[in-house]
C-alpha cells in the first residue's frame, strides 16, 4: 500500500475522532450504533470466534514422562 493511501486512511480516522472529541467511550458507541444499523438494513458479519483463555492450562505430569 503506497504511502497516499495509509496517510488517507489515518486523515479520515483522525477525522472521524475529532468528530467524538476523542473520546473512546463515544467513539465505541458511535460504531456499536452503526454496527446495529447495518445489521438491521440486512448486512451480514461473520462471527468471531471465542476468545482463547490467557491463562495456559497446567501440563499434566504423566504426559510429560
Amino acid at each position: 500500500m503506497a504511502n497516499y493511501e495509509l496517510d488517507e486512511i489515518r486523515r479520515i480516522r483522525r477525522e472521524i475522532s475529532a468528530r467524538f472529541d476523542h473520546d473512546a467511550e463515544k467513539l465505541g458507541a458511535y460504531y456499536r450504533a452503526l454496527d446495529e444499523e447495518f445489521r438491521k438494513a440486512g448486512y451480514k458479519f461473520a462471527e468471531l470466534p471465542p476468545e482463547k483463555s490467557e491463562t495456559p492450562k497446567p501440563a499434566d505430569k504423566e504426559s510429560a514422562d
